[in-house]
């Protein structure tokens, strides 16, 4: 079965410089998943308290620094990872994308 999910790139919805914590309950009022190479929404309280409030659910990409062509690759290794763990995983939930396509859970707290 091949799934076919919407994307909506951030620039989309929001202005480039809006504040996390004002895009993200959006993102979760609306049940949409944060897909990112930002991943220190963890660890930031205002960003942490919206994943856990909006119930999100987010995945962190690799790559921040590589080539489009790079990140492609990664998001197509991860593509049927990320549909069963959006599917299996109860919300809110972090992952991370390692360069493989593999996940990784990081903790909420």
């Amino acid at each position: 079965m091949i799934l076919k999910l919407p994307v909506c790139y951030h620039q989309q919805r929001f202005a480039m410089d809006s504040k996390d914590d004002e895009w993200m309950p959006v993102v979760g009022q609306n049940g949409w998943i944060l897909i990112g190479h930002d991943a220190k929404h963890h660890l930031l309280p205002n960003e942490l308290y919206a994943i856990k409030q909006y119930n999100l659910g987010c995945f962190y990409l690799w790559g921040g620094n590589a080539t489009r062509w790079d990140k492609m690759r990664c998001f197509a290794r991860a593509y049927g990872r990320i549909i069963d763990a959006i599917d299996l995983t109860p919300k809110p939930f972090i992952y991370r994308v390692t360069e493989r396509g593999l996940l990784t859970g990081l903790p909420i707290s």
